[in-house]
């Protein structure tokens, strides 16, 4: 599964190892199984971490038939906007894995909000403080301190992408990415995984919907 995490820089250099799709730095506890990345962000003075295989699966609440395969139920009651469900997807501009989701999560996601059925956001971090919702027509320059701890609370490990669904399904990096999708994104395998990510989306945001017009 696809991720990158952010932390402030420490005095001293993180030392490395070779991995099958990145590199590990020191004993990262962050999906031990997925392969890290880094990249030292000096201007944001923070470390970005980015590491790439399929840790997703279903959690707590979550049935078999939904659909819903990658995702985590976090137990958390619905978020809603103006009666709509919210989601979020955290990711920034440098992370091969975020730049592969990108297109196929603001199609889909730009397609509800114009149904008016759903609220939502996709955060591209430059800094823990900067940020711009790839959403929307104007650029945005300030990550909102509220939009912030939605990300800290969905993944302390601050790793990109991060996909939080209306407050209870949450996902760490792709679901479907295989190994050569990032480099190759127009061969059929990787439009492949990434059909099977749009599929995944819609079967929870319409599992949101569902639940939010039953309130």
């Amino acid at each position: 599964m696809a991720k990158k995490k952010a932390k402030k820089k420490s005095g001293a250099a993180a030392k490395t190892k070779a991995a099958k799709k990145g590199t590990i730095i020191d004993k990262s506890a962050v999906l031990p199984l997925a392969a890290i990345a880094v990249l030292i962000v000096a201007a944001g003075a923070f470390v970005l971490l980015q590491g790439s295989g399929n840790t997703g699966g279903s959690g707590t609440g979550i049935p078999t038939s939904s659909g819903i395969k990658t995702f985590k139920g976090s137990g958390a009651a619905l978020e809603l906007q103006g009666g709509k469900p919210v989601i979020r997807l955290f990711s920034t501009t440098t992370c091969p894995h975020c730049r592969w989701i990108k297109e196929t999560f603001d199609s889909v996601a730009k397609q509800y909000v114009a149904e008016g059925k759903i609220v939502a956001y996709h955060w591209e971090l430059e800094t823990l403080t900067a940020a711009d919702n790839t959403l929307t027509a104007e650029p945005e320059t300030v990550f909102p301190e509220s939009e912030l701890n939605v990300f800290k609370q969905a993944n302390p490990g601050l790793t990109v992408p991060t996909f939080v669904f209306g407050g209870k399904y949450t996902r760490i990096g792709n679901g479907y990415e295989a190994s050569g999708d990032t480099a190759n994104p127009q061969s059929d395998l990787s439009k492949q995984h990434l059909e099977q990510e749009k599929q995944e989306f819609i079967a929870v945001i319409e599992a949101l919907i569902k639940e939010a017009n039953a309130q």
